[in-house]
């Protein structure tokens, strides 16, 4: 396992390097930790709150963990962004772990497959942060070593140990893990082979499962259900699920998109020839291992292809299955000239990089990129592409184009995030205005400023002159942020920080601004 733990220590460090490099990223970012900051500031435990309303968009997990990391070192940010990491990194080695069960005769995929994982972009560009879904994937990836355990030996240890793994997973992200873990579970007698386990012991094994998955999940939603009141259980138990599935009230996407998106999802390793082929279907259906890893991708990946809303993450739980299947086709030859194509990815970078002072996107945010980052990021990736031809492993080598791109990449716009998304100067100029209060005129806000301002009261969401002039009459000393060209009546600018593309204006009473 000496690969499984050298490919686990890169995704760490290559983790901690971005966690490094860019600030901590709004919307979703600071609005999870700023549920956290809320359930650490009087809210409950049991019933996430966001910007003081009932936040029943996710479970508790993540929330209840960055208030232990707090409880353990104070409140810092830096401390709480390496919980999605860490689950990540435990990711890493579980996919060895797992290539290791399903084919024991093979010990140096288990390598292979974690070292494909640990350096995937979309692995790392989402393992690297504070979301839910490392912790899914996490959950997703216990839950096939359970399944794998119980086709083998149906034991009810191994049976209870699945159900485990999907309340870890609702938990984590709520009763989605279903759409991962069903696929291959349902069809057990299709990829189990001859030693399949007899269809009731099999049924009884998955009722268990079940069984120990609501009892597991009912400590925790049962006093959620009875404190949240009948919004809450509305939103937890239609919106955030049966409904999404139906039709998503956000980020809707069409059917085509996770397809599209396979092309980044397999390079590397899913571009060359070796890597491609251990993609057919006949390999596919070779052993009962990879009939399971195939269902479970499979399954996930055109269940989310029907369902309406879509993210690039969603599919993060199933980069483990990638990863497992591409470890059987591993090339083993030195690349040459010839198989610089396979580096595309960072030349086009590259030439990004080098005319990142003509695009008019970056101009407008005033921000240029400053010589030193652009001259970092550009030699990182060219270290990328030498390391790609010089180094005598393959895989090794092959493995050095994602991650000179990812870290180049964060590199070179590293002074462009921290100047246009770090949340960290406004927070500091919102935070005297707490107790007379603060309001935002965009609709759209996600409580990004309250962890940075440390508030303890929430955000008033303007909407229109009416709601502004009665804001301004009942808080005659607040502050209020527009993201707007103004001019607002009764009110003059005092300030104008910079947030992702544009700037908040901060107004004052006229009576009370200096």
């Amino acid at each position: 396992m000496k690969g499984v733990l050298s490919a686990t220590l890169l995704f760490a460090l290559t983790a901690l390097v971005l966690v490094l490099l860019r600030p901590l990223m709004p919307v979703d970012e600071t609005r999870y930790l700023a549920a956290a900051w809320e359930m650490r500031i009087g809210g409950s435990p049991w019933v996430p709150h966001l910007n003081g309303a009932l936040y029943g968009h996710k479970p508790p997990l993540l929330f209840w963990l960055v208030n232990l990391v707090w409880a353990m070192g104070g409140v810092r940010d830096f401390p709480a962004r390496l919980i999605g990491p860490g689950f990540a990194t435990v990711s890493v080695a579980l996919t060895g772990l797992l290539a290791r069960r399903l084919w024991p005769d093979s010990p140096g995929r288990a390598g292979a497959a974690a070292l494909i994982l640990a350096v995937s972009p979309v692995w790392l560009l989402f393992g690297s942060a504070t979301m839910f879904d490392a912790m899914l994937a996490c959950a997703v990836l216990l839950a096939m070593l359970a399944l794998w355990s119980a086709a083998r030996n149906p034991r009810p240890a191994a049976w209870a140990a699945l159900g485990a793994a999907v309340a870890l997973g609702v938990y984590a992200k709520g009763p989605v893990i279903l759409v991962h873990v069903l696929p291959p579970a349902l069809t057990l007698p299709l990829w189990a082979g001859a030693d399949r386990p007899p269809a009731r012991v099999w049924t009884r094994g998955l009722l268990l499962a079940l069984l120990v998955a609501l009892v597991l999940v009912g400590l925790w939603l049962v006093p959620a259900l009875i404190l949240g009141g009948p919004e809450y259980r509305t939103e937890v138990l239609w919106r955030q699920s049966g409904g999404r599935m139906v039709a998503s009230f956000a980020h809707q996407k069409p059917w085509w998109f996770f397809a599209a998106l396979l092309p980044l999802m397999l390079w590397p390793f899913g571009w060359t020839g070796p890597g491609l082929a251990a993609l057919a279907p006949r390999r596919l259906w070779a052993d009962p291992g990879r009939r399971l890893v195939a269902l479970w991708a499979a399954g996930a990946f055109v269940a989310f292809s029907l369902i309406s809303g879509k993210q690039a993450h969603y599919l993060l739980p199933e980069m483990p299955a990638l990863a497992l299947l591409l470890a059987g086709g591993i090339p083993a030859r030195r690349w040459t000239g010839r198989d610089l194509w396979l580096a595309l990815p960072l030349a086009g970078a590259f030439l990004g990089l080098a005319a990142a002072g003509l695009v008019p996107a970056l101009n407008r945010l005033g921000d240029p990129l400053p010589p030193w980052s652009l001259a970092g990021g550009g030699a990182c990736l060219l270290a990328g592409i030498a390391g790609f031809m010089r180094l005598r492993s393959a895989p090794v080598a092959l493995a050095a184009l994602p991650l000179a791109l990812m870290i180049g990449l964060h590199l070179a716009l590293s002074p462009l995030l921290f100047a246009r998304y770090d949340m960290t100067a406004l927070g500091r100029a919102v935070a005297p205005f707490d107790a007379a209060g603060i309001a935002v005129t965009d609709g759209s806000y996600h409580a990004q400023l309250n962890l940075a301002g440390r508030l303890q009261n929430p955000v008033a969401r303007l909407a229109g002159p009416k709601e502004i002039a009665a804001w301004q009459q009942a808080h005659p000393g607040g502050l209020l942020l527009d993201q707007g060209a103004g001019p607002i009546p009764g009110m003059i600018p005092v300030a104008s920080l910079p947030y992702r593309g544009g700037a908040y204006t901060l107004y004052r009473s006229q009576e009370v601004a200096p």
